[in-house]
C-alpha cells in the first residue's frame, strides 16, 4: 500500500535548527492483586515524538504556511523533514499546529510538533 507524502516546498530544505525526541511508551503496566507489577508490550514497533524549530526568512511565510495547510492537509498526511546532526530525511507527520513567532521582520521561528510512525522509518 502507497503512503502519501505531503511534498515540500523547494524554497524550504527542511533541515530542523533544534530536534528533540522520544519513543513513546508501548507497554502496560498493571498492579496485580498480590503486588506484583505486570509489564507487557502493546505494540513491537516505537513511535517517535520529534520536536523542532527552524528560523526562516519571511519571505518564506508563504511556502511554510501552505506546506503546513495544503501540502500536509493540515497535518493529516505525513511530510519529509531532515535530521540536523547528519542532514537525513524522515518522514513525520505532524503532532499539532505550527507556532510562528515573529522575531524580527525579516525572519520567523517555526516550532514543529511531529511524530513517525514505525512503518516510516524506511522511507
Amino acid at each position: 500500500m502507497a503512503i502519501q507524502i505531503g511534498s515540500r516546498p523547494t524554497t524550504i530544505d527542511g533541515c530542523m535548527a533544534t530536534w528533540a525526541e522520544e519513543f513513546k511508551p508501548n507497554t502496560i503496566r498493571s498492579d496485580m492483586d498480590d503486588l506484583t507489577v505486570k509489564v507487557r508490550r502493546r505494540t513491537t514497533g516505537l513511535v517517535r515524538n520529534i520536536d523542532t524549530q527552524v528560523t526562516l526568512k519571511a519571505n518564506q511565510y508563504d511556502d511554510f504556511v501552505a506546506w503546513f495547510k495544503t501540502n500536509q492537509i493540515g497535518g493529516s498526511i505525513p511530510t519529509r523533514i531532515k535530521r540536523p546532526q547528519d542532514g537525513k530525511e524522515m518522514v513525520v507527520r505532524a503532532r499539532a499546529t505550527p507556532k510562528i513567532e515573529w522575531i524580527t521582520k525579516d525572519a520567523f521561528t517555526a516550532t514543529m510538533a511531529w511524530e513517525q510512525m514505525p512503518e516510516w522509518s524506511t522511507l
